[in-house]
């Protein structure tokens, strides 16, 4: 089986709420209202889709933190 690696570039919001100290529902807000789909945050199916927003949020940290930086 392969080994999966995580280099904290993609998070799942649990994490992002970890590092960052931000609400579910603030995440939600910047999800809906200033974050790019495919930038900052990208939903994942099971089977690797990621067209469908049925799928796991996964949120890209580094973009986030730039982000946040040039506001």
């Amino acid at each position: 089986m392969a080994q999966v690696i995580f280099n904290e570039e993609w998070m799942v919001e649990a994490k992002l709420i970890e590092k960052t100290g931000l609400s579910s529902g603030q995440i939600k807000s910047y999800r809906l209202k200033s974050w790019v789909n495919g930038v900052h945050f990208k939903y994942v199916t099971a089977d690797g889709r990621t067209e469908s927003e049925k799928g796991l949020a996964w949120y890209n940290y580094p973009k986030i933190n730039h982000f946040i930086k040039d506001a």
